[in-house]
């Protein structure tokens, strides 16, 4: 038996307008908030969070916070405040958040929210340095240029290239990849 669940997707990219595609597509209840500039439509969009306490579950964006605390929502023409987002809500409501940051932590907890962090689950920090690396490697044709050294991104990117044969820079400050050292 199915359940349908009534889900508020709020901020965000392409991957939450596409999910908030997908949710309604499962037969789910879907509102959408801070989406307004989607290159496609997106199901039931809303111009204010009023409704958003009747949500199962509201879902931001990864990562959640923008500049100064508001809400990462690139895919907006008005901007909003965590805190806003955050008032708006019900005690004891679930959230899930990508990236959350303390002050993140902090509001949930002064709201009395259910906050889940979903970027910490290694499956999905995985899954979503996939398209990362490809983008990257396909926009720079360099893998490792990064400040912090090779991570999960660079290593999916170096495999790929590798299978593809596609000419790709290894040294990172100095010093070559442990791939090339057998």
């Amino acid at each position: 038996m199915r359940h349908e669940l009534n889900f508020w997707v709020v901020g965000g990219d392409m991957r939450q307008a596409k999910l908030a595609e997908q949710l309604s597509d499962d037969g789910h209840t879907v509102h959408t908030y801070a989406l307004d500039r989607a290159p496609e439509p997106v199901p039931d969009p809303q111009d204010s969070l009023e409704d958003a306490v009747l949500a199962d579950c509201v879902i931001l964006p990864l990562p959640t916070a923008g500049e100064g605390g508001m809400l990462n929502a690139p895919m907006s023409g008005w901007e909003t405040a965590l805190e806003e987002v955050m008032d708006a809500l019900r005690p004891g409501q679930v959230v899930c958040a990508g990236r959350v940051t303390p002050e993140l932590e902090a509001l949930a907890e002064r709201y009395e929210l259910r906050l889940y962090d979903y970027f910490a689950r290694e499956e999905l920090a995985v899954a979503n340095a996939v398209p990362t690396a490809f983008a990257v490697g396909h926009r720079t044709g360099n893998c490792s240029g990064g400040r912090h050294g090779i991570g999960r991104t660079s290593h999916i990117l170096l495999r790929w290239k590798e299978r593809t044969a596609v000419p790709v820079n290894r040294v990172q400050h100095g010093r070559r990849h442990a791939s090339e050292n057998r």
